[in-house]
């Protein structure tokens, strides 16, 4: 991966959907981006939540990467997406929602025309195959007004009769060769837009004492599943904890060891940027005394596990 054409990438998006957005903030740790599972976190007009992964090629994302990504998404309520210009050096086409380790992937482009409302994505990929987003409704509507059974509609889209009712069900999608067809038939109205911002289901979290860096981290994540947290440990992005009960949600900076006062620094930083886009609770936390000090010295606010649990109690 060239990363000076990553850069590039995440400049042009920046640069192509800030206007289009209620807030926007870049996630500059870790340092190296090909290292980092979030790069920029949105706030859409809509008031939804959005973390974005930036890539040239989608081929440099790791399961890592995408499993944190929607870990973090999920226990947020955000949506979460992937932005990239090609696929195995192949172009990404615009309008059109790619799939990778389950996660939806789009180009510049079509972010910033859907964001802007110039445009509405239809076409999305489904494992090897591409298929168009229908309204169940709509189409039942139309296909009723035009007089057709549902087996006259199979018969002009050669299909079979139960192909056609579980379209109508919304339990399957049509190939875009198929969707052609309903639309020549029924009109354009049938199409539905793919909602590229959607929440995404977190795949499977453990607590495996080998899942954490320190034993601060997994005392105080333990301490908060006492009090009924769900809890993501990250170790791609800005934060280390992220949890969230009921309609509480907090954002930890855990200092690893002997962690120098510039990279927790840092980090504090920019989980203080999350923070205020996602509109979370954040904290940063240190035992020792002097470096507390020093990062409070540095306008940081700073809190020690008893603070925190103590706070999160209320």
């Amino acid at each position: 991966m060239r990363f000076e054409s990553l850069s590039d990438t995440l400049y042009r998006v920046i640069g192509s959907i800030y206007k289009h957005v209620e807030d926007l903030a870049v996630l500059e740790y870790p340092r190296k981006p090909h290292r980092r599972s979030i790069d920029v976190v949105t706030k859409l007009r809509d008031g939804r939540l959005v973390l974005l992964k930036v890539m040239d090629d989608v081929e440099g994302l790791s399961k890592q990467d995408v499993q944190e990504l929607r870990e973090i998404a999920s226990t947020l309520g955000s949506g979460a997406l992937v932005v990239a210009n090609s696929m195995g050096g192949v172009e990404l086409l615009d309008e059109v929602a790619y799939e990778a380790h389950n996660i939806r992937v789009v180009n510049v482009n079509t972010l910033e025309r859907v964001l802007s409302g110039k445009a509405n994505v239809y076409i999305y990929q489904c494992g090897d195959m591409f298929k168009v987003k229908i309204n169940r409704e709509a189409m039942k509507r139309r296909r009723i007004e035009k007089g057709l059974s549902l087996g006259e509609l199979a018969y002009r889209l050669r299909v079979t009769r139960r192909t056609v009712y579980e379209y109508e069900r919304g339990y399957i999608e049509p190939t875009i060769g198929k969707a052609e067809k309903l639309v020549e038939i029924l009109g354009e109205d049938i199409l539905e837009p793919v909602d590229i911002f959607d929440s995404p289901k977190a795949g499977r979290r453990g607590l495996e004492p080998t899942s954490f860096d320190s034993k601060e981290e997994e005392e105080l994540a333990r301490k908060l599943m006492e009090r009924n947290f769900s809890i993501v440990h990250a170790r791609r992005t800005t934060v280390d904890i992220v949890g969230s009960r009921a309609d509480e949600r907090v954002l930890l900076v855990i200092r690893h060891g002997k962690e120098s006062l510039e990279s927790l620094e840092l980090k504090s930083i920019n989980s203080m940027r999350l923070a205020r886009v996602s509109g979370t609770k954040h904290y940063v936390v240190v035992d020792d005394r002097r470096v507390k000090e020093d990062l409070e010295g540095r306008g940081i606010e700073v809190y020690t596990q008893g603070e925190v649990i103590e706070l999160l109690n209320k």
